[in-house]
């Protein structure tokens, strides 16, 4: 048996009736000797293009084993099936299961505790790290517009 990623939209239902059709391909896949490794319903997204006069649909991914001569069968189910929009069936080496997205790092704020006279220092220890051996021998200098520029002393009228 072989991994499959079977990614499909259905029309926007009540429901029940959502419920209903997710059943449905479910015990489709389970009748064609497949089994389901992980759902991923990504919930109701705005079409790019409007497919048959309607704009929104339910997306799902469904991450399966299922033996190859079954898939021919899926495709027909869900092409007959009113409910489906739109669906691919894609054949994966190994599943790459979907994460939970990495909560938002909060900025740390601490209170300033080092005198003034030491920010530089502070500056110098969040400063990105030199990439190669060529920059990290070279001195680091501030920009131009934070470098202040004496007025050259004349002797005009002296």
């Amino acid at each position: 048996m072989a991994n499959y990623e079977l990614t499909y939209i259905l029309r926007p239902l009540e429901e029940a009736n959502l419920t209903a059709a997710n059943d449905r391909i479910t015990t489709a896949l389970r009748n064609a000797g497949g089994e389901i490794v992980a759902r991923h319903d990504w919930g109701r997204r705005r079409l790019a293009y409007p497919i048959r006069k309607i704009n929104d649909g339910y997306y799902t991914t469904l991450y399966i084993t299922l033996p190859g001569t079954a898939v021919r069968g899926i495709e027909r189910s869900l092409q007959l099936s009113d409910d489906v929009l739109r669906y691919i069936v894609v054949r994966v080496e190994t599943h790459r299961l979907p994460t939970a997205p990495a909560p938002a790092a909060a900025p740390a704020i601490e209170a300033p505790s080092a005198p003034a006279e030491n920010v530089p220092e502070a500056a110098a220890e969040n400063a990105p790290a030199a990439s190669t051996a060529e920059e990290a021998t070279q001195p680091t200098t501030a920009p131009a517009e934070a470098q202040e520029v004496a007025p050259a002393a004349t002797t005009e009228g002296s």
